[in-house]
């Protein structure tokens, strides 16, 4: 279990800072997500935050269900684009300063909220980002959230060609993806005590250890790694927040020691790193 609670806040306050610093053309300016400018990348993150809040907090009915009430027949990944786009779409007449104040609103309420609820109590949902399929621990969901927000707050920068989230913002989210991965690894066989060792440069260094019901993760480095993976220092930034296509990602990772042991566990956890 990782506690990620005490970065939510200071993760909002970094997209307040880059939000309130942005001039109105940057609001319209295109980003990775073809059918999204800024502006609709972050009234996505408020929308995001929204229903959260409403279905976990206040246990209100899932805009998800409701949304598949009124349109039959649609897969789930099909029912999620489109839930967000209707938000999104509905959303776009809200002004600049009433985006902020929102976005900061609801930043303090989630921040309460998943601060109280209890990180080993479960949630109504599954959390697939842990490759869950029953209700999960709220652990795993504050995590995904968090890891969700660097994304989002990444591809704005992106967009609007301002610095790299860097620091302890980037090393938490490091620490979520690289806990996230093991579970996907869980059926990826190894003898026992097998150790993987993933070098991100700035972010720090994490280690993977296969246990008989899984790997473990342990953080920095052990001494004599089974396998080392190190992600090239430019791209480690870049690699966590899903801006690089497939290729692009494996070109940014070499090997060292048990080279089939490190691209073996790559193979299988790369495209959840990938951009779609």
């Amino acid at each position: 279990m990782i506690d990620v609670t005490t970065m939510l806040a200071p993760e909002r306050a970094s997209l307040l800072e880059l939000l309130r610093g942005m001039s109105a053309g940057d609001w319209d300016r295109p980003t990775e997500c073809p059918a999204w400018s800024v502006k609709g990348i972050v009234l996505h993150i408020l929308g995001d935050d929204l229903s959260l809040l409403s279905r976990q907090r206040d246990a209100a009915a899932q805009g998800l269900i409701l949304f598949a009430e009124d349109h039959p027949g649609l897969q789930f990944r099909e029912l999620l684009d489109g839930f967000n786009e209707q938000w999104v779409h509905a959303a776009q007449f809200f002004g600049t300063p009433l985006t902020i104040e929102l976005i900061r609103l609801v930043g303090e309420w989630s921040d309460d909220f998943y601060r109280t609820i209890g990180l080993d109590t479960t949630a109504r949902e599954p959390v697939g980002f842990f490759a869950q399929t029953e209700p999960s621990p709220y652990w795993q969901l504050i995590a995904r959230e968090y890891a969700e927000r660097i994304i989002h707050q990444s591809q704005i920068r992106r967009a609007i060609a301002a610095p790299e989230l860097e620091g302890e913002l980037i090393t938490w989210m490091a620490r979520v993806v690289v806990h996230s991965l093991a579970y996907w690894l869980r059926d990826y066989e190894a003898p026992t005590g097998a150790t993987i060792t993933i070098e991100w440069g700035g972010p720090g260094a994490f280690t993977w250890q296969r246990k008989q019901a899984g790997w473990s993760v342990h953080e920095g480095a052990v001494g004599a790694p089974t396998a080392t993976v190190t992600v090239a220092p430019t791209r480690a930034v870049a690699l966590l927040t899903r801006a690089l296509s497939l290729s692009e990602a494996v070109e940014t990772i070499s090997f060292d020691g048990d080279t089939q042991l490190a691209r073996g566990a790559l193979e299988r956890t790369t495209p959840l790193l990938a951009s779609p």
